[in-house]
């Protein structure tokens, strides 16, 4: 009976406490838009792929506010060297969480940067051969993200972002890292 009570009592205060925090959104939201990821340390092009996710932006002193998120983007490359049998394209789905500090410089104009986890959740190269082995990558990386956004009315959002990778993706052995340009257009609630 002791342990229900404590049990009854930690679960009435995490309510009261999500209670709490909620009031302290100052938006939630779901961003999506075009993504343009380049792999470096490598002969490669970018490619058109996207990404798609939700957001809750916390406001801090009215200029400040904190954005935690997740989203599923594409990265990777095309290449058009010749040692990959012609053209190639290698496109990494990743699961995304970033955690984004953006600051206020007018009423519709903010500039955001923070850390980014990504995690490898599966793979599609296509070339002179097709698979979907993830065996040669690492299947995590950390990035930076910055990026100017955009306050639209009837609470659109559009931002432009670039996120350069921190860690090395060790793609086929080589030091290699994500770098993706993001355009989303987002919608708060």
């Amino acid at each position: 009976m002791k342990k229900f009570t404590i049990v009854i009592i930690m679960l009435v205060m995490c309510m009261v406490s999500v209670h709490e925090v909620k009031a302290q959104f100052l938006n939630a939201g779901v961003r999506a838009g075009l993504s343009y990821p380049n792999l470096s340390g490598i002969d490669a092009d970018t490619f058109t792929g996207f990404h798609a996710g939700t957001y809750f932006r916390m406001n801090f002193l009215g200029l400040w506010s904190v954005e935690p998120g997740i989203q599923y983007s594409q990265k990777g490359f095309r290449s058009l060297s010749s040692s990959q049998g012609g053209e190639s394209s290698d496109r990494f789905h990743t699961i995304e969480v970033p955690v984004l500090v953006r600051f206020t410089l007018l009423p519709l104009v903010n500039i955001f940067a923070g850390p980014q986890a990504s995690y490898l959740v599966g793979r599609n190269f296509s070339g002179a051969t097709s698979f979907t082995n993830t065996d040669n990558l690492r299947n995590y990386d950390l990035s930076g993200v910055v990026g100017v956004g955009l306050n639209l009315p009837l609470g659109f959002n559009l931002q432009g972002s670039y996120d350069f990778g921190l860690t090395s993706v060790n793609y086929d052995g080589l030091d290699s890292y994500n770098n993706v340009i993001k355009i989303s257009l987002g919608k708060d609630f």
